[in-house]
């Protein structure tokens, strides 16, 4: 009977050191960390907000001349009501106010449109921006996963619905996340930095 119960233990000793060591080694990133450090995303917030410059300057180029119009329109509509001015110069003013205001509505939607074809269009940008950014970090840190024989990674910034992180404690040797940034950002000085120029041929619309 000894000899038996000691041949389980044997067996099941045995088994638990084979599942501990088929056991996944575990990393972690804080992604957040490496994409505010990533000298690819301040270029292209960089070009992101002067983009975003462009379009707010026409647009207020836009709103300017609507106000000029707006302006226009209630000085010809009030000499049309000006009964001091003869009838056919009134009836002048009357048609002029008419073509004015016809002008004003053109111009709101004129705004409106530009407003709502800039934005979606930002977004898009933005969009495509920012998966050019995450998709070399992702694919960094895949690479440094296979160096360090790593089997899941886990995100460090990410929170749960209590708004607690989703990893509470791991020992320090098992983040990645210095070493993602510093390929990530390894000859940064000699990549050219300047971002692409925004697209200006707004103002000519």
């Amino acid at each position: 009977m000894p000899r038996t119960i000691l041949s389980i233990l044997a067996v099941l000793a045995a088994a638990l050191c084979l599942r501990a060591a088929e056991a996944p080694k575990i990393a972690v990133v804080d992604m957040e960390k490496v994409f505010n450090n990533y000298y690819k995303t301040k270029i292209v917030q960089g070009f992101l907000e002067e983009q975003q410059n462009v379009y707010r300057t026409h647009l207020a180029t836009l709103n300017r001349e609507h106000e000029k119009m707006q302006e226009d329109y209630k000085v010809l509509l009030d000499a049309a009501q000006n009964l001091t001015l003869k009838e056919s110069e009134r009836q002048e003013k009357a048609k002029l106010a008419a073509a004015k205001l016809v002008e004003v509505k053109q111009s709101e939607a004129d705004i409106q449109q530009y407003f709502t074809e800039k934005a979606r269009q930002f977004q898009q940008l933005e969009d495509t921006k920012r998966k050019e950014v995450t998709g070399d970090i992702i694919a960094e840190v895949q690479r440094r996963a296979v160096i360090e024989n790593a089997d899941i990674v886990f995100d460090l910034s990410g929170k749960t619905t209590s708004n607690l992180g989703s990893v509470i404690y791991f020992k320090p040797n098992l983040d990645l996340t210095d070493k993602v940034l510093d390929e990530l950002n390894r000859g940064n000085r000699e990549v050219q930095k300047t971002p692409p120029q925004p697209q200006q041929g707004e103002e000519n619309k």
